[in-house]
């Protein structure tokens, strides 16, 4: 532990860097960067609702102070594209620069949804809170917001404007997942997945099932991998022959076939089980399903943020791009919040109507 939290890219540093980060503040859109007023003078052009008039005297106090600031997901951004956070702590309240390399570091510019999507696309382990396991430097992730995990139930996140980067108890903050950041070396993990394992109950698609897991969503994917031809042992052990039913399901659907059960096997073999089902089928064609809407403080409002080279968004009239087109609307466009589907598609309110767009391509924030 000692020799690794010395370390830069382990996934020990990177948690203790993030509790050093504590008290500095929160600027929306920003990795880790010096205050200054030429940033501040870009971002209040590129974000003028979140850089607001009413905001200006404490942005000057932190430029004063000569602080360093971040938004959540900016966190993890900042530390990987300063080299694992060289020189960071260094420029908190100096004259000292920060230098960043945009991109690097196997670190891609994603927002809070897209980097937790973008995770699990590359392989990275993930679950549900509740399954949460004893290992710092975890990415948290809700709707719309990051951050990270430094032991014993505590988190630090970059929370807002008015709290800045703070500590918290992960049990008082609305979580819902965790997941392994693909630039972060996490060393030999598996002792502490294995004890979490032991003592919970999964739901299948809660987490990346490989080889070598266990639980009650590993029996409930071999009964549905028998439902539709394979011929395993239900005894909940993910093992060589549930990988290969896992290939040979993905090899069917079209998929990679890597043998690991995550999201895009997941969807797809629910909905291979589904056309199996003339009832289960009738109902998921009628409306998308909603999540139950947290409340949140504020105003909730909807920032389409673009990230794909057409310049503008879609905004369908179902959560999926089978729906057909209402609009498209362009980056920076903010939109009334409705209520988040399971898949991750936001509803927001488009003119008189109720439209969906991409989780990929938008993010929640509060006013």
């Amino acid at each position: 532990m000692s020799e690794r939290i010395n370390t830069p890219f382990t996934n020990e540093h990177f948690a203790d860097w993030c509790l050093k980060m504590v008290g500095q503040p929160y600027w929306y859109g920003t990795c880790v960067y010096k205050a200054t007023s030429s940033l501040l003078s870009r971002k209040s052009n590129q974000y003028p609702s979140h850089y607001g008039s009413s905001r200006s005297s404490r942005y000057k106090q932190d430029i004063a102070s000569k602080a360093v600031v971040s938004d959540c997901i900016g966190g993890c951004k900042g530390y990987a594209w300063t080299g694992g956070g060289q020189g960071v702590l260094e420029a908190i309240g100096t004259d000292k620069s920060i230098s960043s390399s945009y991109g690097s570091h196997g670190c891609p510019d994603k927002g809070a949804n897209s980097m937790f999507s973008w995770a699990k696309s590359k392989g990275a382990d993930w679950g549900t809170i509740d399954t949460l396991p004893e290992i710092p430097g975890l990415a948290l992730y809700k709707d719309g917001h990051a951050g990270y995990y430094v032991g014993d139930g505590w988190a630090v996140e970059w929370q807002g404007f008015n709290a800045g980067c703070v500590k918290t108890q992960v049990k008082k903050r609305p979580w819902t997942h965790w997941y392994k950041l693909p630039f972060i070396d996490y060393g030999d993990t598996s002792g502490a997945q294995q004890a979490v394992e032991a003592v919970t109950v999964y739901t299948l698609g809660s987490r990346l099932l490989k080889d070598g897991c266990s639980g009650s969503d590993v029996k409930a994917l071999q009964e549905l991998l028998n439902q539709l031809g394979a011929s395993l042992e239900v005894d909940g052990q993910f093992g060589s022959k549930t990988g290969a039913a896992v290939k040979a399901f993905q090899k069917k659907a079209g998929l990679k076939q890597d043998g690991k059960y995550g999201d895009q096997t997941h969807a797809a073999l629910m909905a291979a089980v589904a056309e199996n089902d003339a009832g289960q089928q009738a109902m998921t064609e009628t409306r998308p399903e909603l999540e139950q809407e947290q409340p949140v403080a504020g105003q909730t409002t909807i920032r389409v943020t673009i990230r794909s080279s057409g310049g503008k968004v879609n905004i369908r009239t179902g959560n999926g791009t089978s729906y057909s087109r209402i609009t498209a609307v362009a980056n920076g466009i903010v939109l009334e919040y409705v209520a988040t589907a399971l898949n991750g598609w936001q509803a927001v309110k488009i003119g008189s109507q109720v439209g969906w767009v991409s989780g990929e391509y938008s993010e929640i924030t509060t006013e």
